[in-house]
């Protein structure tokens, strides 16, 4: 039985979770993108350009930047979940090593 057998359990929900996030993030992205030829094409005079140039500036870089946060944890989540890994695998030699001492006394 592995030490982190409950918490990888929940770590592997809370990925899933953070994954539909991503997701929504994205969807968002999408329609706000389909939104600006429709602004542009309703709006009369130049400010429905300057309005379309301040969705490329701030919106969508902003939003490019929330999904790659996003991104980033399950990321970082699955690294950690290799160093546990890796840790398991370690302990378990170390006490088989000290079982493999004990037996010899």
């Amino acid at each position: 039985m592995a030490v982190f057998q409950v918490i990888r359990v929940e770590v592997s929900n809370c990925m899933s979770g953070i994954s539909q996030q991503g997701g929504i993030a994205s969807g968002v992205l999408d329609t706000i993108k389909s939104y600006i030829p429709k602004v542009q094409a309703a709006w009369i005079g130049g400010d429905a350009d300057e309005f379309a140039a301040d969705v490329g500036r701030k919106i969508v870089p902003a939003m490019m930047e929330l999904i790659a946060a996003i991104s980033g944890i399950n990321l970082n989540l699955t690294k950690a979940l290799g160093i546990v890994d890796q840790c398991e695998k370690k302990c378990k030699s170390l006490v088989g090593g000290l079982a493999d001492e004990f037996g010899g006394i």
